[in-house]
């Protein structure tokens, strides 16, 4: 035998070894492969999880839906590479975004592992201190007019003295300021004692701005609903705020940290402005009501 046919034999079967790792198979913890790409028990059971399936479904039927949509899915991610998708800007700027939200996502559920459950007596105490968000808790139904925030927002002023919903609008047909009517309801829970106490301390029908995901909505508060919260209820609830309220120390701790020893640097214009004034700038989310009128 020759010593180029030993080399060819050697080789070949070298490629056939390396083939028959390639072959993957759906066994032992891989529940399905796709194109040669695995979907592991471990992934289908965290989809399964995401669900929150009720106790009495059907587990079986469950797991073999769950699984070909992970499958249909796959195909399709492996159709939208192959048309060069996954190489696209929009992409990458978006899937960067996604990763680095859920790092810190799991970052905070890490973190609250490590923040304790507080005893009966600090939940007691902490419901004691909020009878707006359980004992004493209500429900408003509101009369609203919303509207995007005018590009100059002193022209609001001019809503200041106006007494009913009425007015306002009036008011903002003539400054040539659009704006949509609705209903809606403001729950005491989520709002600042303070600020609750201001718009409570209004006379009946007098209106008030809540803003709310980017919008600025003149509400009037047109009925009440007392919603307590039960005692074994709200102390379920009251420790679980207790426990995030002490993760957001913690988070806000971690960044100061961070931001004392990061080296950042600004292009000219892109310097963070005026905290006040930047968180002004941006949508607002579960934001305290503000009362517009005096």
């Amino acid at each position: 035998m020759s010593l180029l046919r030993n080399v060819s034999l050697v080789a070949l079967a070298s490629l056939s070894l390396t083939i028959a790792g390639c072959e993957k198979k759906a066994e032992g913890q891989v529940v399905a492969v796709v194109n040669g790409e695995e979907i592991t028990l471990t992934e289908l059971n965290a989809e399964i999880a995401d669900l929150n399936v009720p106790a009495s479904a059907d587990k079986d039927m469950v797991r073999s839906r769950v699984l070909q949509r992970m499958v249909d899915r796959r195909l399709l991610v492996q159709a939208a590479k192959e048309a060069g998708l996954d190489r696209d800007p929009e992409y990458l700027t978006q899937e960067r975004r996604m990763r680095e939200q859920l790092l810190v996502n799991l970052y905070g559920r890490k973190t609250m592992d490590t923040v304790k459950v507080p005893d009966n007596a600090a939940i007691d105490k902490y419901i004691s201190e909020r009878p707006n968000a359980f004992a004493q808790r209500k429900r408003f139904a509101l009369e609203q007019l919303q509207m995007d925030p005018p590009s100059k927002p002193d022209s609001l002023k001019e809503l200041e003295t106006a007494k009913t919903l009425d007015e306002v609008a009036s008011r903002l047909t003539a400054m040539g300021i659009a704006f949509e009517r609705g209903r809606g309801s403001l729950d005491t829970a989520v709002i600042d004692p303070q600020m609750l106490a201001r718009i409570e301390a209004l006379p009946p029908g007098e209106p008030f701005i809540v803003p709310a995901n980017g919008k600025l909505v003149v509400s009037v508060i047109t009925g009440s609903e007392a919603t307590p919260v039960p005692q074994e209820q709200a102390r379920q609830i009251a420790a679980q705020a207790m426990r995030n309220e002490e993760l957001n120390k913690i988070g806000e701790s971690r960044l100061k940290e961070a931001k004392a020893k990061a080296k950042i640097e600004y292009q000219p214009g892109y310097a963070p402005k005026d905290d006040a004034k930047a968180a002004g700038a941006l949508p607002a989310a579960g934001n305290a009501a503000a009362p517009a009128a005096k």
